[in-house]
């Protein structure tokens, strides 16, 4: 992947969101997962990273309790997320809009009624290096193994995400 297919400005913390339908299954967990990586590789202060859910239906609502465990049984624990719907302005505040499936990106750009969020708007299976998965299946609907395949999918998917934010600060 080339750094000039996301370009961004790394003099500033880097802002990343992750959406999927409610904010309460996949993109928490990108979340978490992201943001557990990014601390231990010290680069808290350099990157930041947020969710959010195309529908506000869950606002509020902490984390599917499936998707907490599937994501205990890998060493991850909530910092307390609350589900939140996506703003309008959340397409300009963000350096990078990493969606979990096909739907999402479509709505995500339709969002963006002046196009000027679009080569920002990315999907999470994009980063993915070890999983042929074109998207980030929603889990909801699914048994403890789909939460876990999710899980596993999100942490191979955000190490190369990590480490192509990592090429961009260091070029």
């Amino acid at each position: 992947m080339e750094n000039e297919l996301f370009p961004m400005d790394v003099s500033a913390p880097c802002r990343i969101l992750f959406v999927c339908l409610g904010n309460i299954c996949r993109s928490p967990a990108a979340e978490i997962i992201f943001k557990t990586m990014v601390r231990k590789q010290r680069l808290d202060g350099r990157i930041e990273s947020d969710s959010a859910g195309m529908i506000g239906y869950h606002r509020g609502c902490p984390p599917d309790a499936r998707m907490l465990e599937a994501l205990k049984k890998y060493g991850y624990s909530n910092p307390g997320l609350k589900s939140r719907p996506v703003r309008k302005n959340d397409l300009e505040e963000f350096d990078l809009i990493v969606g979990m499936d096909r739907e999402n990106l479509r709505d995500l750009k339709k969002m963006d009624k002046n196009g000027l969020a679009e080569r920002k708007i990315v999907p999470m299976c994009f980063f993915a290096t070890h999983f042929l998965d074109e998207e980030v299946p929603d889990p909801y609907y699914g048994d403890r193994e789909g939460f876990e395949h999710v899980v596993k999918l999100l942490e191979d998917a955000c190490s190369g995400l990590l480490g192509h934010l990592k090429k961009q600060m260091n070029p």
